[in-house]
């Protein structure tokens, strides 16, 4: 705990923890349990306090992020990497805007992109460099399971119907969002949404390893194959109920 507030580079190596090590791997159990519990609980609410439970969830999320800024800032470990602009910055937004007024896109975009990114995040955790009870460590985990929650209830209460024929306009707010975030990678040495590089440990290493500096255009392909992926059992399911 005398670590809680420290620059990564004053803190001891031996105090830092890996990849799928006791550490990780309780965290994942845990997110786990609570999200399955959460689920059941969800499911069992009334309408209205699903609405509740959600707007809750997502403004919390906000103010969580905020949160963890401000105490960047009394650190004096603030830097430009911390403001909201990686693929789970962008989904806290998507999340909020969905739990406010749902709709079609926003919900593709929080099943789509926010669920499968925060648990890539949990999975392949790029805050290692953090002792397990730094703040930063502590809130990493917790808001990307807070984003896959959030999603999970959504998703298995029937509230949010995956909509495949929403991956264009996905696509779209994808590029748009992606493009002028790859210049300010450029101009302040950032790596915003791993557009440049992939982050170590991740699935896309090999990605990169094989197109280079087209890397970022091959994992935009990919993306829309992983969406396709994840859309098509639901308009399947979807057909067979219409029949």
């Amino acid at each position: 705990m005398n670590y809680f507030f420290a620059d990564p580079n004053d803190i001891p190596e031996e105090l830092l923890w890996e990849l799928y090590g006791p550490e990780h791997l309780a965290w994942l159990a845990g997110i786990a349990a609570v999200c399955a519990l959460a689920c059941v609980l969800f499911r069992k609410a009334a309408p209205e306090k699903q609405e509740r439970a959600l707007k809750a969830l997502a403004i919390w999320i906000v103010i969580q992020e905020i949160i963890k800024d401000l105490l960047h800032w009394y650190a004096g470990t603030i830097e430009l990497e911390h403001l909201p602009l990686h693929i789970c910055g962008i989904s806290i937004f998507f999340t909020l805007w969905y739990a406010l007024k749902p709709g079609k896109l926003n919900g593709a975009y929080v099943y789509g992109m926010s669920l499968p990114g925060a648990l890539a995040a949990l999975l392949f955790a790029d805050w290692t460099n953090y002792p397990i009870w730094h703040f930063s460590a502590l809130n990493s985990f917790t808001i990307h399971a807070e984003l896959v929650i959030f999603a999970m209830m959504a998703l298995t209460s029937g509230r949010l119907k995956p909509d495949i024929r929403q991956i264009p306009k996905m696509t779209a707010v994808m590029y748009a969002l992606a493009l002028p975030i790859y210049f300010l990678n450029k101009r302040w040495g950032t790596n915003f949404m791993f557009i440049n590089t992939p982050s170590p440990g991740s699935p896309l290493v090999p990605l990169y390893g094989v197109f280079g500096d087209w890397y970022a255009v091959a994992a935009a392909l990919l993306l829309v194959v992983v969406w396709v992926i994840l859309f098509l059992p639901w308009e399947i399911a979807g057909k067979g109920k219409r029949r």
